[in-house]
């Protein structure tokens, strides 16, 4: 094999294993849309405004905790969500109130028990409330598994920078560079 031809084929390799490597996205019972947090939110409510598509959902949950550890209110039940695709909220009024310039973590699922990222959605507002509104930190939303559940893990969030290089894309990006680094390399020494 000619030295040209030997770096095409490697390049050709490696490019047709990353584009069938790519992950695959599976479908969901639920797809989070979107998360706000809602009128009305602060001190003594951490009201979630979600939007997200129901396929089947049969079961939801919240609850809200404080940077201290302490949950402010949860519960779970049937979802209320119809199919389709549908805006909604979840109140999350707390038991007592908390003191201005508290981080509060309100988090929300919908979708299965147990929750799993190929059937549930979740959904989460880090914030810090005061008496004249609140003040959001953090947002998320996605497959179950992807979002903080707690203000301490929102937090850490916060304070951890994500690395870029750990996308799917980057590291697709990588293995071609590499690839043709490495079939350059061949060709000079054949």
């Amino acid at each position: 094999m000619g030295r040209y031809a030997q770096s095409a084929w490697i390049i050709l390799f490696f490019a047709t294993v990353l584009v069938t490597a790519r992950p695959t996205l599976a479908v969901a019972a639920v797809t989070a849309q979107g998360v706000a947090l809602g009128a009305g939110a602060g001190c003594s409510n951490g009201r979630l405004d979600i939007t997200l598509t129901n396929n089947g959902a049969t079961r939801e949950s919240w609850r809200a905790t404080n940077l201290a550890g302490t949950t402010l209110t949860q519960g779970e039940g049937p979802t209320n969500f119809p199919p389709g695709t549908s805006n909604g909220y979840f109140p999350q009024v707390f038991l007592s109130s908390q003191p201005a310039d508290t981080a509060i973590g309100s988090y929300a699922y919908v979708g299965e028990a147990p929750p799993e990222a190929t059937n549930t959605a979740e959904f989460f507002v880090l914030y810090k409330c005061s008496s004249a509104g609140a003040e959001v930190l953090l947002t998320c939303f996605g497959p179950y598994g992807k979002c903080p559940q707690t203000a301490q893990q929102g937090m850490a969030r916060l304070a951890v920078p994500a690395i870029p290089a750990l996308g799917p894309l980057t590291l697709a990006l990588t293995a071609l560079l590499v690839a043709g680094a490495g079939g350059l390399a061949l060709a000079r020494r054949a």
